[in-house]
């Protein structure tokens, strides 16, 4: 079986990628529209605030993230396989799972500080967290 490996398909791959992407965000902000409007103007200013803040500080994460999901998943379908190579990608998703996890802590903190219930105002997983920090995208693996 011969497998086709171009960088045409890697282009089009991240360019659904990045349309899904934007769709799930503008998904999340019209489920987080209809929550917030539960809490009061001061909880709201506050949710918007640490929502930015987090989405601003993980965004170079998220992408580190993406890229080596796709370098782990183009590692498998290499016609010989590097297993030390793959291991050493494997733990690279790690280390960023564990900053991703680490910046979430930091958020759900500042959420409980401004006295918001955990989850309330986020929309869908608290900021999305079923489309970045755990569910992978297209058929990926759950990194």
């Amino acid at each position: 079986m011969k497998r086709i490996n171009t960088p045409g398909l890697t282009l089009l791959a991240l360019s659904l990628l990045a349309l899904s992407s934007t769709s799930a965000i503008a998904r999340d902000a019209g489920a987080e529209q209809q929550n917030i409007g539960s809490l009061n103007a001061e909880q709201q200013t506050a949710v918007q605030k640490i929502h930015t803040d987090y989405y601003t500080q993980t965004d170079a994460l998220r992408q580190q993230l993406m890229s080596k999901r796709y370098e782990y998943n183009s590692l498998l379908t290499a016609s010989t396989p590097d297993s030390a190579k793959i291991s050493a990608v494997a733990k690279e998703i790690e280390s960023l799972h564990q900053a991703l996890d680490e910046q979430r802590v930091k958020r759900d903190i500042a959420m409980a500080q401004a006295g918001v219930s955990r989850g309330a105002g986020m929309g869908y997983g608290g900021c999305g967290e079923g489309h970045y920090g755990g569910s992978g995208h297209m058929g990926m693996d759950n990194w």
